[in-house]
């Protein structure tokens, strides 16, 4: 019986946790994106379907099936409970498909990217915790040219989650993207001692 390391790569907006999870599929690591997923997992699964329409009608869907996201965003909008009335309802599903996906992935370590490893429960999901950062100027100079948000946006949307220091204490390995230090060798060393941890003959 293979024992599965499974690995979560959080951190908060800007800091490159996409790029390290593009590194890590590089070496070899499966990695799945809950932000994809929970967008597919919200048109093909069929008991979030029948939940988002009891929340928010029929109309909550295109009639090619598609979810309607403005229409979603304008329920959001008017009643900010909404939210988390949507939450209780995706996180569970992702959480349960990402389980069932890391089942049939091969090898002895997987990974999950998530920015709400915490607040979305996929925490009780993974085996280590790992925390990419960078400093706060950087972070947000990269949201802003990737996304075309302003600075006030992007600092409104870091106020809402969770510190880089209350990332890193609940952290068990942190990589550090800000520019200065080539990002792939730190990849490489924490794959190294993941698959060193990971006993690929674990017994029944």
């Amino acid at each position: 019986m293979r024992n599965v390391v499974k690995l979560a790569i959080t951190g908060g907006i800007g800091s490159g946790k996409s790029v390290v999870s593009r590194m890590m599929n590089v070496l070899g690591v499966p990695v799945y994106d809950c932000d994809a997923n929970a967008k597919r997992l919200m048109v093909e699964d069929a008991a979030l379907v029948r939940g988002l329409k009891r929340m928010f009608g029929e109309e909550c869907y295109n009639e090619d099936g598609t979810l309607d996201r403005e229409f979603i965003a304008s329920r959001i909008f008017t009643h900010s409970d909404n939210i988390k009335r949507i939450n209780a309802l995706v996180h569970p599903a992702v959480k349960r498909d990402f389980e069932l996906w890391a089942s049939r992935q091969k090898g002895g370590l997987v990974a999950v990217e998530t920015a709400i490893l915490y607040e979305s429960g996929m925490v009780d999901a993974v085996d280590k915790v790992l925390v990419v950062w960078a400093g706060k100027e950087t972070a947000i100079n990269r949201t802003m040219k990737r996304s075309g948000m302003s600075r006030t946006q992007v600092e409104s949307r870091m106020s809402n989650q969770m510190s880089v220091d209350e990332l890193l204490l609940l952290s068990d390995y942190s990589i550090y993207n800000d520019g200065d230090e080539p990002v792939m060798p730190q990849v490489i060393e924490l794959v190294e001692q993941l698959k060193n941890i990971s006993n690929f003959e674990v017994s029944n």
